[in-house]
């Protein structure tokens, strides 16, 4: 029988993706056993119901509780986080272009010379997009947990997600 993963040649990729469903496994077992249980009403008389929750204090913090205070108390984000919230609003920001530049091409009656200049465009969408996944790459790099690394970009799939094709005849 053929496992999933033997089209894969790195043994490290293959061991990271079987980590990675192992872990997605146990998570949807946790999920359902929460879900059986708030169906059981085991949660309807837990005490401090319908109160506000008390999050200024983090239980799991221990001895960084006060690191974690003077970085909230002075609007300081750690390095990665904002890294990485950069790197999003920069994948925003590409998308938003490339989704109004399709919107723009098809808009306008359709000639050899806009099929011309939609290609040149999408040559620039591709450069752009390989310099934001070298940036992702170096963002990726001091994220502590691959379940918030990003993901490196395609042109397809951009189209995709925009709606667009690399052809105006569509």
């Amino acid at each position: 029988m053929s496992d999933l993963y033997d089209r894969f040649s790195d043994r490290d990729a293959i061991e990271r993706m079987r980590r990675q469903r192992r872990e997605e496994d146990l998570r949807n077992v946790i999920e359902r056993i929460i879900d059986e249980a708030a169906e059981k009403g085991a949660f309807d008389n837990l005490p401090g119901k319908g109160k506000p929750l008390k999050l200024n204090k983090n239980p799991y913090a221990a001895d960084q509780q006060l690191a974690y205070e003077l970085l909230q108390n002075n609007d300081y984000t750690l390095p990665w986080i904002a890294k990485r919230n950069e790197m999003l609003d920069k994948i925003a920001d590409l998308r938003e272009s490339l989704a109004r530049e399709w919107a723009q091409v098809r808009g306008r009656q359709q000639q050899a010379a806009q099929q011309l200049e939609w290609t040149d465009r999408l040559r620039d969408y591709a450069a752009r997009i390989v310099a934001l996944n070298e940036e992702i790459a170096r963002a990726n790099l001091s994220i502590p947990l691959a379940q918030l690394e990003l993901l490196k970009l395609t042109l397809d799939d951009e189209l995709k997600r925009a709606g667009a094709s690399r052809t105006l005849d569509v």
